[in-house]
């Protein structure tokens, strides 16, 4: 009997525990809830609507700047009339004419003579007389056996004759000169002169001169 009692002791003990340590339920008041403000649904639409705006035009591309070239109008130049000179240049023809040698051992020709014929030369006048002559013939001229002297004609030369001061060869040239004097009387006087070697005359060249 004691231990039944003992039973409902230790049973009626846990049971007072347990019900101390079980929560105590509190009753509460319902709370209301908040009133609704009409404006501040627009407020929000406002700024959803903002915030939407900035994101689109943040997303948009970046637009890039057209560049317009403005053609410069090109300057037209003003046509300056150009003025041609023409100038005639002389024609001097060649002292040597065209060669054409000669089937004999010894031939020559004329290409320039000073002075020319019929020039006035003064009275008592000491003057040259110069001939450029050509070796058209076969043979060379050898200065140890060719000379020239005076011919024929008015003696209106110093000496009668000089030595060749160089050989000619086929197609060469030289000048030879004489010492003239013009008489003392006026008037027309011709001269001749000529080349010569051991075989005899060749080359004949004459002057003639007007003394005043």
């Amino acid at each position: 009997m004691l231990k039944r009692n003992y039973r409902m002791t230790a049973i009626l003990v846990i049971m007072a525990l347990l019900l101390a340590c079980a929560p105590v339920a509190v009753a509460t008041q319902p709370v209301a809830p908040p009133a609704f403000d009409p404006s501040s649904l627009n407020t929000i639409i406002a700024q959803t609507a903002g915030a939407a705006a900035t994101q689109t035009f943040v997303l948009q591309p970046t637009p890039t700047p057209t560049v317009t070239i403005t053609r410069t109008p090109t300057e037209v130049p003003t046509s300056t009339p150009t003025f041609l000179f023409l100038v005639a240049t002389p024609t001097v023809p060649s002292l040597t004419p065209t060669l054409e040698i000669s089937s004999s051992p010894f031939a020559c020709r004329l290409a320039s003579q000073d002075p020319v014929n019929n020039s006035v030369i003064a009275k008592d006048a000491d003057f040259s007389a110069t001939w450029r002559i050509i070796n058209i013939g076969v043979n060379a001229w050898d200065a140890n056996s060719v000379d020239y002297h005076y011919f024929e004609g008015d003696k209106i030369h110093k000496r009668t004759g000089y030595d060749l001061q160089d050989s000619v060869p086929t197609g060469g040239q030289i000048d030879i000169i004489a010492s003239m004097k013009a008489p003392r009387q006026a008037g027309t006087y011709t001269t001749t002169w000529s080349l010569r070697t051991g075989q005899g005359d060749f080359c004949k060249l004459t002057l003639t001169i007007e003394v005043r």
